[in-house]
């Protein structure tokens, strides 16, 4: 451990090194799980080698995305593997090394601080050790609490081996991860309330954040006299967004409507699976209208909270952005959200956030239309690509039958989003040269 605190100490701190070890870190992550996955001793059925990558990939992302069945390409070993790099992915590695510091050594290095602000997206003043020790015990305590209420629906509903199928969709729906041991993923269990609720309870947990979790906590305790702002957007922003969200699919879609009540809960369902980013569905997305797909694909986009599990913009960047749109119309000098002004630095952050989460929708939209897009329709396409980019897991159906190179592309969004846009591209862009003189104003039509 001497060794392991004098490498931490002699590491840069700067904001380039800073996102270039997180990505080394979950390059690394991936790699080792590909490697696992390509042992015989995990396998059931062959895969290509792009598939096992894909798989990997979307493991260590917490997407979802399958290439082929997950269930029977992989034995016991394999789905045990699986797990701990989908664990491992959904609360972050730089969560669980910066734990063990801490246990060390009683303190964080710098280094461990910066990765992990920039990791959970954390405001600078946020309680840091704290909201490790909640990392650790929100999720052990959750998914322990989910794994007991799905032991009891899976026995109910028969299934074989209820303790490892309630562990494994436990963790993989609190880390919203969507990958399931069934091959039509939660269908057979549309009617069996006790666990699609579990599901989506593990799901908004995991997705609204450990900020919001926390905050809440402390409140309960009397350590805090009120949530923060970011709480109350969080939750706001998550709640308005699948409810309206829910009711638009169910208006969309006439098979929805023709199953009344019924229907209203499978729009829920799957308005809870795009914006959590959890990638679970108890439907064939493939059977919804494109009026139901569309918003499915807004909601993709939108995603999760920060410091969360799940991906996308993130609800606080798009309240930011409507909350300029409100200030603006309103003639009003300051951007106020709850009535609390949002610091500049934030809006420019949930905008350049927001600009090239659609820059790179953009390319990846258009790669894979030039690699299959005489194979699929448009709307199926956009829909893969905004639920690799978001890592959600949603597929109408088309991902075991994509070419190798759109494969590869997918893979690629699903490791960016996992990451974060604006890690990413941080990443790309060198910072810029000090100026010297102080450029001049000068108006421009808007």
């Amino acid at each position: 451990m001497d060794k392991f605190k004098q490498w931490l100490a002699t590491r840069k701190t700067d904001d380039k090194s800073t996102v270039k070890l997180l990505i080394q870190g979950y390059f690394i992550l991936t790699v080792l799980c590909f490697i696992f996955l390509l042992l015989p001793i995990c396998q059931n059925a062959k895969n290509s080698l792009i598939n096992h990558l894909f798989f990997a990939v979307s493991i260590v992302s917490t997407t979802g995305l399958v290439p082929a069945d997950f269930s029977t390409s992989y034995n016991l070993p394999g789905q045990i593997i699986s797990i701990v790099f989908i664990q491992l992915g959904g609360i972050g590695y730089m969560a669980l090394s910066s734990f063990i510091i801490l246990k060390q050594f009683n303190r964080l290095p710098n280094l461990s601080v910066r990765l992990l602000r920039l990791e959970f997206n954390l405001p600078k003043k946020y309680p840091l050790v704290s909201f490790i020790y909640s990392v650790f015990i929100f999720t052990i305590v959750i998914e322990l609490i989910g794994a007991v209420v799905l032991y009891f629906g899976f026995r109910e509903a028969g299934i074989e081996n209820p303790i490892w199928q309630a562990v494994f969709h436990s963790i993989s729906a609190f880390c919203t991860a969507g990958f399931s041991l069934f091959s039509d993923s939660l269908t057979s269990f549309k009617g069996n309330p006790m666990i699609t609720t579990t599901i989506l309870v593990l799901s908004l947990l995991g997705s609204i954040g450990f900020i919001v979790l926390l905050d809440f906590w402390l409140r309960l305790t009397r350590k805090r006299r009120s949530i923060t702002l970011t709480s109350k957007i969080i939750l706001f922003g998550t709640f308005l967004f699948w409810i309206v969200a829910a009711i638009i699919i169910y208006l969309s879609d006439i098979e929805f409507r023709s199953m009344g009540w019924e229907g209203i809960k499978l729009a829920t369902f799957q308005s809870i699976s795009a914006h959590t980013t959890v990638g679970f569905n108890n439907y064939n997305i493939g059977l919804i209208g494109v009026g139901g797909i569309f918003v499915m694909i807004v909601l993709m986009i939108i995603g999760a909270s920060p410091a969360g599990t799940g991906g996308g913009i993130k609800t606080t960047s798009i309240t930011a952005l409507i909350a300029v749109l409100l200030s603006i119309l309103k003639r009003k000098e300051r951007i106020t959200f709850f009535n609390k002004e949002i610091p500049a630095p934030n809006i420019y952050l949930a905008v350049s956030s927001t600009i090239f989460y659609g820059f790179i929708l953009f390319i990846g939209t258009w790669a894979v239309l030039m690699v299959d897009g005489n194979n699929f329709t448009f709307e199926n396409i956009l829909f893969e690509v905004a639920s690799a980019l978001s890592t959600v897991g949603l597929s109408t159906g088309i991902t075991g039958d994509l070419s190798d190179l759109s494969k590869l592309i997918i893979a690629f969004l699903m490791f960016i989003g996992r990451l974060g846009v604006l890690t990413f591209g941080f990443a790309l862009v060198s910072k810029a040269p000090l100026l010297r003189n102080k450029p001049q104003k000068e108006d421009i039509a808007i």
